[in-house]
Formats: structure tokens, C-alpha cells, sequence
């Protein structure tokens, strides 16, 4: 074992994020070129393409407790979560690749754009699932609880929350072409590179947890219980499932239900979620915080995503008007890296491409500084969830104040700043909180069940989309998003501390 390992000492923890780091690139990418390549590259619709970002969830639900559960139990090449680091690398670099070939690819096999997408778009997320719940779950095996968990959950965040940025800046000064080749690159490298040199826990080797201090209720929860918890959401669920039958089966004969079912599933989820509270009230268990968190966690999630999927049409609908040809600061950074370029006639797409990249660096440029510089030492001052309901909140008013300010390219920016208070929390000290909840023994399975409480509410992101196109053209969008994070804001304020720890520790 390297002395740093034994240490864990930044330089370890750092080579530790990396897994994670590349996958977030990956994200980040993803969500800065995907719905830019679909709808300007392939000419694919909206709706088409709100498809492709369902069917990533419907595998993700799949694939990541079920990954879960089988590193868990493996023992191959030294460790636990290698070998699905080295599969989750190689499909995530080749399905990126892939997205720059689909025509070439239908051509090949005959299948239609929107079906070879739909595959591509799987086979991505299949990666992207395959190598995220080992490389989360990696920190949290060699990491112990409390202050040295927290630091290197902090440090994953600040890793990847870099290369975020950086995925950014590639794509606003050299374009989004250039961005997918790059992630090419980093998924493969610095998903292995890692497994170089980390030495993992044999599962027969995993001791049992510690147990709770005299007097203190235990509320650390089994990999069966928290999928019990999963189940006030099982509504996103079957949304996902009409959605999708609904655009392949029935050519959209079902459309008119789309926003009366998504609204009824989602009150479903609150009341079972209030139901939840109110027991947990009269009668707490590890059952009833899991299922809150699980709940917070979810609402939290519909916010974001929708915004990952739909912010760029509320960009170039609303923002880039609002410019009337006025320079705009995305097009003259672009422009700066790119001089050939400078009197070319820029489309509203790619101008609205270039400052949603821009949005996305300022959300993700906060994401980074703030796990290690201020939420890591506010978390030992006054807990963990208080601190991740604060930043929580903070989002829901940072989107809030999107929505209500002219729909100017400089109050985007501000208002993008302000979401990475609660986005650098949300990819950070949840996953303290979340990993010191269950039975380290089963952390594989148990970071699958909470993967799928974000997945199952990103199934529900069409409902969204038609739910704002029916308020004003998407006008208000973020103000939809807003109402998500005030419901995972008030879940979040029934969450209690872990007092085995807090009592012991601070954190």
C-alpha cells in the first residue's frame, strides 16, 4: 500500500477523485454538446430529444444497483471496483466517440437517427453508471468516517468541479467538436490511471460498522432498506415508462395526459413523502431518515436535470433575443480563440450554446471551490445536513432570481453562480451524509439506491418540459425549478444528524 494511502493525504485523495472526475467530465460535456449535437448536427426535435435523455436514466436505474451489488461481492485484479472502472472507461470513451458518427452509424445498420441516438445515448450512460457508483463507493471504502470522509468527498468534488470547468472553457473558446474529442481522451486515461496505483479491501476483509454509543438509536440503514425507501417515487417511474411508451408506441396519441399525469405524480410523491415525515415523527427509525433524505434528494434532482436538459432552449429563446444583436461576452471569448471566425454570422444556436457553457463554467467554477474551502469546515462547525439544507436553499433562490430578472446574458451569469452554492453541496457532502447512513458492507448496492433517486425523478423531466411549454414557451421554466428545490429544501429540514456521529465529532 503507498504511504500516502496509509496517510490519505491530499495527493491520494486527489488520485482517488479521479475515476469520479471523469465521469463529471463526461457529464459536463454531455450536458454542454448533447442537445447542441442533436438539434443543429442531426436536425432532431425537442421532443426527440428529451427521449434520448430518458432512455439514460431508464439505464442508469438499471444498471447501477445491480453494479452496485456485484462489485460488492467481486474480487478480481486486486479489488473490489476495479474491473468496472476499466469496462465504465473504455464504453464511456467509445459511446462519446460514437456521437459524432450517428448519421454514419444508421447508415451502417440501417436503423433510423432517432434509434442509433437512442443506443448511443444507453450504451453512454451504460458507462457512465458502470464506472460512477464503483468510483463513488471507492471513496467511501477507503476513507473513515467522519472529518477524513467528508474531506474526501470535498476533494472528489473540487477534482471533478476542475475538470468541469475546463470542459467549459474547451467548448466556449474552441467549440463543442473540439470538447467531445477531449472527453475522448479524459474518460479513457483517467478512469485507469488510478487503478495503477490504489490498493482496495477484499470484501471478506470489510469490517462491520460501528456500532451506535449507548442510548443512541442506530440510523444506519441495509441495502434492502434503502430500497424500501425508493418507493414514495415510483410514480417518476411510471411516468418514464408513459413517456416513452407513449413516443414509440403511440406516435404521441397519449400527449394530452403528459402534463394531468406528470402533476398527479408528483403530488403522489409529496404526500407519500409528508407521510414519511409525519411517521418518522412519531416514530424515528434509520427506514424513515433514509426515505426523507431519499425524497429531498429526489425533488432536488428534477430541478437540476430539467435544467440540464432544457436550459439551453430557454437560453436561445429568451436570452439571446433579448441581445438584439448586441455583442454578446460568449460570442467575443469564442471569437478570441477562434479570429477566422470573427466575421462569420454566428446562428442563435451557437451563441446560445457558447453562454449556456459559459453558465455552466460558473456553476461548475463554485462547485469546485467551495467543498474543500468552505463547506468542508462549515460541516465540522455545524453539521452536515444543516449545511446541505442551507445550500439547497440557496439554489432554489438562486433559480428563482433567473426566473424573475430580465432574461439578459449578465443575470443568467450571476444567477449561474449562485446554483453552484447548492450544485457544489448536491455532488459533494450528500454522498457524506448518504454513505455514513448505510452498512458500509453493502456501499455498492447502497450507492445504486441513490443514484436511483435521482434517476427516477429525471424520468419525469418531459412532464416538466410540456408543463412549462403550456405556462409561457418555457419562459418560466427556471421558476418550475425553483419550486423543486424549495420541496427538497423543506424534506431536508426533517433530516436529522447522525448523533452516533455528530456527537462524537462535529461533523
Amino acid at each position: 500500500m503507498l504511504e500516502a494511502q496509509k496517510r490519505l493525504s491530499t495527493g491520494f485523495l486527489i488520485l482517488l477523485s479521479l475515476p469520479t472526475a471523469a465521469v463529471g467530465f463526461a457529464l459536463s460535456s454531455g450536458i454542454a454538446t448533447t442537445t447542441w449535437l442533436l438539434s443543429t448536427r442531426y436536425n432532431l426535435h425537442l421532443e426527440n430529444i428529451a427521449l434520448i435523455w430518458l432512455m439514460g436514466p431508464l439505464m442508469g436505474l438499471l444498471v447501477q444497483p445491480l453494479v452496485g451489488a456485484l462489485s460488492d461481492r467481486t474480487s478480481l485484479m486486486k479489488g473490489r471496483r476495479r474491473p468496472y472502472l476499466l469496462a465504465g472507461g473504455l464504453a464511456g470513451a467509445g459511446s462519446t466517440y460514437a456521437m459524432l458518427e450517428l448519421d454514419r452509424l444508421a447508415s451502417a445498420t440501417g436503423l433510423s437517427l432517432i434509434a442509433v441516438a437512442v443506443i448511443v445515448a444507453l450504451v453512454a450512460d451504460l458507462g457512465t453508471n458502470v464506472t460512477f457508483n464503483p468510483a463513488r463507493s471507492l471513496v467511501a471504502d477507503l476513507t473513515p468516517e467522519g472529518p477524513a470522509r467528508v474531506r474526501g468527498y470535498a476533494w472528489m468534488q473540487t477534482v471533478s468541479g476542475l475538470l468541469g470547468i475546463s470542459a467549459y472553457l474547451i467548448s466556449i473558446f474552441f467549440g463543442n467538436l473540439a470538447l467531445v474529442l477531449v472527453t475522448v481522451a479524459v474518460v479513457f486515461f483517467l478512469t485507469l490511471l488510478p487503478l495503477l496505483f490504489i490498493e482496495e479491501t477484499a470484501p471478506t476483509a470489510m469490517a462491520p460498522p460501528a456500532a451506535a454509543p449507548p442510548g443512541v438509536a442506530d440510523q444506519r440503514a441495509t441495502g434492502m432498506a434503502a430500497f424500501k425507501a425508493l418507493w414514495p417515487m415510483v410514480g417518476f417511474l411510471v411516468y418514464g415508462v408513459f413517456v416513452a411508451v407513449d413516443k414509440l408506441l403511440f406516435d404521441n396519441a397519449l400527449a394530452a395526459w403528459s402534463v394531468p399525469l406528470f402533476v398527479a405524480v408528483v403530488l403522489m410523491t409529496l404526500l407519500w413523502g409528508l407521510a414519511i415525515v409525519w411517521q418518522g415523527r412519531t416514530r424515528p427509525s434509520s427506514q424513515n431518515r433514509m426515505g426523507t433524505m431519499l425524497v429531498a434528494h429526489g425533488f432536488a434532482w428534477l430541478g437540476v436535470q430539467s435544467m440540464f436538459v432544457m436550459g439551453f432552449f430557454y437560453v436561445r429563446d429568451f436570452v439571446v433575443p433579448a441581445a438584439s444583436g448586441a455583442p454578446l461576452l460568449a460570442d467575443a471569448l469564442y471569437h478570441l480563440a477562434n479570429t477566422a471566425t470573427a466575421a462569420t454570422a454566428t446562428t442563435a444556436a451557437d451563441t446560445a450554446g457558447r453562454i449556456l457553457s459559459m453558465g455552466f463554467l460558473l456553476l461548475n467554477l463554485v462547485g469546485a471551490a467551495l467543498p474543500v474551502l468552505v463547506l468542508k469546515p462549515l460541516c465540522q462547525r455545524w453539521g452536515k445536513v444543516r449545511v446541505h439544507r442551507s445550500a439547497v436553499g440557496l439554489m432554489a433562490a438562486a433559480y428563482a432570481f433567473i426566473a424573475l430578472a430580465p432574461a439578459h446574458e449578465a443575470f443568467f451569469y450571476l444567477g449561474m453562480l449562485l446554483c453552484g452554492i447548492g450544485w457544489s453541496s448536491l455532488i459533494s457532502i450528500v454522498f457524506a451524509i448518504y454513505s455514513e447512513s448505510v452498512d458500509s458492507r453493502e456501499m455498492g448496492v447502497s450507492m445504486g439506491v441513490f443514484n436511483a433517486s435521482l434517476v427516477l425523478p429525471a424520468l419525469a423531466v418531459p412532464g416538466l418540459l410540456k408543463l412549462s411549454d403550456t405556462l409561457d414557451q418555457h419562459r418560466w421554466v427556471f421558476a418550475l425549478f425553483a419550486v423543486c428545490l424549495l420541496l427538497s429544501f423543506a424534506f431536508w429540514g426533517a433530516v436529522s444528524e447522525r448523533e452516533s456521529l455528530s456527537a462524537g465529532n462535529g461533523v
